[in-house]
């Protein structure tokens, strides 16, 4: 076997070929290189984890430094949500960065076990990998096929709620973007594993991260070998604090839980897993993996009945809601763009549960307004975004609110910081012309709307175009691991 199939129809190498499967799952490879979290229970006293990693670069063996920010720290399903996600987003026709879907439908295309608890578990999943921050000293950039010193976030969730700051609504689409960069590289020839999220379900939070390390490793050999000290720590994640013998014993069980489903395999004349431990001086230990039967087993047709039924888009359960037929929604599909409709999504499902100010009322109903503004290719309402800034402004209080007084503090730093390289951008010459432009066209628009006060108005939307869609600045996370590194 040469290759396989993919989603986007082109043939890859076999480091994607895997057994006919359920559900795909996809992880970045370079993430893979270390645990993005520690193993062990309990609150951790700090909000970040060092690791590291050696690679060969040439002739050389090179080391890089990975840190993970996380307020919130990790839980062991997290990387599940995580990758089975990023499996869901990458698997659509076309694929987006946003991923626009019902809770229910999330849950059940994930596998997880349906009810109340789940909706409130895959919740503070979301909003725990929001948080999250990575920065690497030499993460290898599939875009630009090079080592790159690398700080960004995974993805950000937009959960709507019931009322002014109440709980989340679990009846309404839930909103997920994922870092452009990020997803770029996920997108990117050589800088993702698929592999299947119904198998890493049944595996241990340890054995998960073997499991996949193996998976791109038995790409280049049937025999892998590893330094037992750097697997079980940076590889896999168990604490440094525990003793050599201990963490070996942990491995084990891993190794019996790979042999179990097939992963792995002993080698000829090997009778168990402590076979596969080979001394190699005092307290240095390499371990030998061969590879299992799963991966020889021929690939059989996927499920193509789920993947072509307009009914598993995650997009078809809120068009339903809103009001659309499944005719109607399969014409969507087949003649209007992803971005596009999630765009309408988003703005209908706002009107309808939030009656933003300014929003005149559906003339005929929530379905016709949707369809008349994707077939005819509308520019979003102008209250939609006063309704994004202040749900923005309301998001940010709650959270300052909720943050220790030294983050607190830290987030002043970075609001002050980041409002000034907006006015350094806005005097550039980029800014002015940008400027210039939108102020123009919303002055013609507000005139109309509001003759006494429109060039305020034109003003003011003009200035959040600008930050929206032209102005970079690093989010907090990022922006934190930066500052870190610079005082460092």
């Amino acid at each position: 076997m040469t290759g396989t199939e993919t989603r986007n129809g082109t043939t890859k190498k076999n480091r994607y070929r895997l057994p006919g499967i359920e559900r795909e799952a996809i992880a970045q490879l370079s993430l893979l290189e270390t645990a993005l979290w520690p193993l062990q229970g309990g609150e951790r006293t700090t909000a970040t984890f060092d690791t590291e990693y050696s690679f060969k670069a040439g002739d050389k063996q090179q080391a890089a430094q990975v840190t993970v920010y996380a307020p919130r720290g990790l839980q062991s399903e997290d990387e599940y949500v995580l990758w089975g996600l990023l499996g869901i987003t990458l698997s659509q026709p076309n694929a987006e960065p946003t991923l626009l879907a019902t809770p229910y439908w999330l849950i059940k295309r994930l596998g997880m076990s349906m009810g109340g608890y789940q909706y409130d578990q895959l919740r503070r999943s979301l909003e725990r990998l929001s948080l999250v921050a990575y920065q690497n000293t030499a993460f290898y950039n599939p875009v630009t096929q090079q080592h790159e010193r690398v700080t960004m976030h995974f993805l950000s969730s937009f959960l709507p709620t019931r009322g002014q700051g109440g709980d989340v609504a679990t009846d309404r689409a839930w909103r997920i973007e994922w870092s452009s960069m990020f997803f770029k590289m996920c997108q990117a020839t050589g800088g993702t594993l698929l592999f299947d999220l119904d198998l890493y379900q049944h595996l241990s939070p340890a054995s998960r991260r073997l499991f996949l390390k193996l998976k791109d490793r038995f790409w280049r050999s049937k025999r892998v070998f590893l330094n037992v000290d750097d697997l079980t720590i940076n590889g896999i994640g168990f604490s440094a604090d525990r003793p050599l013998k201990k963490r070996k014993f942990d491995l084990i069980r891993c190794i019996r839980e790979l042999l179990d489903h097939q992963i792995i395999e002993l080698g000829q004349g090997q009778a168990g897993p402590q076979d596969l431990f080979i001394r190699r001086g005092k307290g240095l230990y390499v371990v030998q993996f061969f590879e299992g039967e799963y991966f020889r087993q021929a690939e059989s047709k996927r499920t193509t009945g789920r993947k072509n039924a307009i009914s598993e888009d995650p997009l078809f359960e809120p068009l339903q809601k809103i009001g659309v037929d499944a005719a109607a929604i399969r014409r969507l599909f087949e003649t209007q763009t992803r971005a596009n409709i999630q765009r309408w999504v988003k703005i209908t499902d706002a009107a309808m549960h939030e009656k933003p100010h300014g929003f005149p009322g559906f003339k005929v109903s929530p379905a016709a307004f949707l369809i008349d503004g994707i077939q005819n290719q509308r520019m979003p309402p102008d209250w939609i975004y006063i309704h994004d800034k202040a749900q923005q402004r309301e998001r940010w209080e709650r959270e300052k609110a909720s943050q220790a007084q030294e983050e607190q503090s830290l987030r002043s730093v970075y609001a002050a910081e980041r409002q000034a390289a907006f006015q350094a951008y806005l005097a550039s010459s980029e800014g002015r012309k940008h400027y210039m432009a939108f102020s123009t066209a919303f002055q013609e628009l507000h005139r109309a709307l509001n003759p006494h006060h429109y060039r305020e108005a034109a003003r003011e939307a003009a200035l959040e175009k600008i930050e929206r869609e032209h102005f970079q600045f690093p989010d907090f996370g990022v922006w934190l691991l930066e500052r870190k590194a610079t005082e460092a």
